[in-house]
């Protein structure tokens, strides 16, 4: 237990606060005393949850439905508030470490061990399936081994079994190791979802690790969906087989609670453990919003001879990261592609994407004032925002200062960095310089000839040349970056062109055409027109080449859609977000991509295949 923080309450209800015991995507556990000193564990909804009046009326009938779970595995719930202004329950607090403290301690338990955890655990299921609910987030964090047998606990995001998803959008509750296939693709949930997180808890017993573990969240969506779990090491075979039964893709081959039970039982129990258990930190909550995964394979030359990885050519699954309320101008991941980086407004978001825990930092000696334009150079180390009338300035991402501010750039339109981050293109929406090229490192710049600013910009990869979109008009202009020189290209079927952007070998460049709701692949050597593409229902507001240029992902005021740029051939369509401020980028290793809007909204893409013919 850890001490309560200065803007922690010190009470809930009737209910006195001692001290923290675990907090996650969906609010925060307190352990608590009741008016006679009875020892109870609070948990208390997160604001962002307490505003929706939706999850308030759902809140209040999944409590009373988890009233009537009763059995000797799981933790009872004694009381609730889903009108407070910040909804609570109260379960009995049940001392002990949790599994995950367990095997982080004293390492993988003993098979008759795993045995005794996996009856007591499938006891708690039963009680818990026969009230019509489902637990959604059985993990060894919510699994108490307590000196008289296991406990499951944490029913804040249990939800009646036969309940449509928790959002209209579609929905995932529950933590990514421990998901099932039809969590991470918002399908319907019900009891075998629980089944197959009791496979991967008993495995994680077992191996001390998950099944599906995985450095990142789309490696972990991707073994979960289309990969065998990994139980090697598991040495008891008929354990192991239930468990394998357990973790089946499809629902309906899973074993029942009754049948892993009868199972656990075939064996004679062994020395049961007497190694026991604590609350475990509260759920990690997230959203997904995904698609059928398909996968077609083409044949593709255009990376031939560059050293770049495959982007799979199907339908990814979509995981929206927690926390991402704040509206965000820019996306970049770091360049191991472990984590994510979103700006907005005086902020930097950072996500752990093999946790999704996300954290936000102020940008230090700002004025709070809005900071667009904002872009992250390629490498995600520096956040370049306009926004003031000081200038343009630098900051470095790990430490949220300013380590340079270029004066006399006033009212920054658009900003572009070179693929190297040495040089950073710069609007003006005061003349007589529109657009310029700075030297991030000497600060001095070079004029682009233009006689208006420029809405949107983008450097080819070698830096070489630097395309700009006319602001208020439907022409884009190409600069021969050493000289200054560009020849003006007006698209025939262009309203105007909100964004541009490079292919990774230099050769294409992609243009949204405004109004005609489209886009074109034009020759990058001269601007003569590839490919149109037009009706899409909504104007393209951002564009992304693939790390190995053979998939373009455009984002509009309805969609995001995938395209096989050799082909022109849509791949695929997938929910977007009504707002015309959108962003996308691709992951350094082509197998996932982001996509964030000023909805506030930020999506992770990951395909399910690395297969490519």
């Amino acid at each position: 237990m850890d001490p309560l923080r200065s803007d922690d309450p010190r009470q809930i209800g009737p209910y006195r606060l001692d001290g923290r015991l675990g907090a996650g995507g969906m609010g925060e556990v307190f352990l608590g005393a009741s008016p006679s000193g009875r020892k109870v564990a609070v948990k208390v909804v997160r604001a962002e949850f307490a505003a929706d009046a939706d999850f308030r009326r759902r809140f209040a009938r999944e409590i009373e439905a988890a009233r009537k779970v009763g059995g000797f595995h799981t933790a009872q719930v004694v009381d609730a508030d889903p009108e407070a202004a910040s909804p609570w329950m109260v379960t009995a607090f049940v001392p002990g470490p949790s599994l995950r403290q367990v095997v982080q301690r004293q390492g993988p338990l003993a098979p008759p061990a795993v045995r005794e955890l996996g009856k007591g655990l499938a006891e708690g299921l039963t009680a818990i399936h026969a009230c019509g609910l489902v637990h959604r987030d059985l993990k060894p964090g919510n699994v108490i081994m307590a000196p008289d047998g296991p406990r499951i606990i944490d029913f804040g995001i249990a939800r009646a079994a036969d309940a449509t998803a928790l959002t209209s959008t579609g929905a995932v509750v529950g933590t990514f190791s421990f998901m099932s296939p039809e969590q991470v693709r918002a399908d319907a949930t019900g009891p075998p979802s629980d089944v197959f997180a009791l496979g991967c808890v008993l495995a994680y017993a077992a191996l001390g690790r998950g099944p599906f573990d995985a450095p990142t969240i789309p490696a972990i969506v991707h073994k979960i969906v289309g990969a065998p779990p990994d139980v090697g090491g598991l040495t008891d075979p008929p354990l192991r087989d239930l468990v394998v039964r357990c973790l089946e893709k499809d629902p309906g081959r899973r074993p029942s609670v009754q049948e892993v039970l009868t199972g656990l039982s075939a064996e004679p129990p062994r020395g049961p453990s007497r190694r026991a258990v604590l609350l475990g930190g509260a759920a990690v909550a997230a959203t997904a919003a995904v698609a059928v995964p398909t996968v077609l394979l083409w044949p593709s030359d255009s990376s031939a001879g560059r050293n770049v990885p495959k982007t799979p050519i199907g339908v990814p699954t979509g995981v929206t990261l927690p926390s991402s309320e704040v509206a965000l101008s820019d996306l970049a991941f770091s360049p191991d592609g472990r984590s994510l980086w979103g700006a907005g407004f005086a902020s930097i978001l950072r996500w752990d994407l093999s946790t999704a825990q996300v954290t936000a930092h102020e940008l230090k000696d700002s004025d709070e004032t809005y900071k667009r334009p904002m872009v992250f150079s390629p490498d995600g180390r520096t956040l370049a925002t306009g926004g003031d009338d000081e200038g343009v300035h630098l900051w470095d991402v790990a430490s949220v200062k300013v380590r340079k501010t270029f004066t006399g750039l006033r009212g920054a339109q658009a900003l572009a960095f070179s693929a190297d981050g040495r040089s950073l293109a710069v609007s003006s929406g005061h003349g007589p310089t529109y657009v310029q090229i700075l030297d991030t490192v000497t600060g001095k710049s070079r004029p682009m000839k233009l006689d208006y600013y420029a809405n949107a910009l983008a450097f080819s990869p070698d830096g070489k040349a630097l395309a700009g979109a006319r602001a208020l008009s439907r022409s884009f202009t190409l600069w021969d970056t050493s000289k200054g020189d560009g020849k003006e290209i007006s698209p025939s079927e262009a309203t105007g062109i909100p964004s541009l952007v490079f292919s990774p070998d230099g050769d294409v460049i992609a243009v949204s055409t405004g109004g005609y709701y489209g886009f074109e692949l034009r020759k990058a050597s001269d601007g003569d027109v590839k490919t149109t593409i037009k009706d899409l229902g909504g104007e393209v507001q951002a564009l992304a080449f693939s790390p190995d240029g053979d998939t373009l992902v455009t984002a509009d005021e309805k969609n995001i859609r995938l395209w096989h740029v050799p082909t022109s051939r849509n791949t695929a369509t997938l929910p977007g977000d009504s707002d015309e401020d959108q962003s996308v980028t691709f992951a350094p290793d082509g197998q996932s991509f982001a996509t964030t809007s000023g909805a506030g909204t930020t999506r992770l893409w990951t395909f399910q295949s690395t297969a490519r013919a």
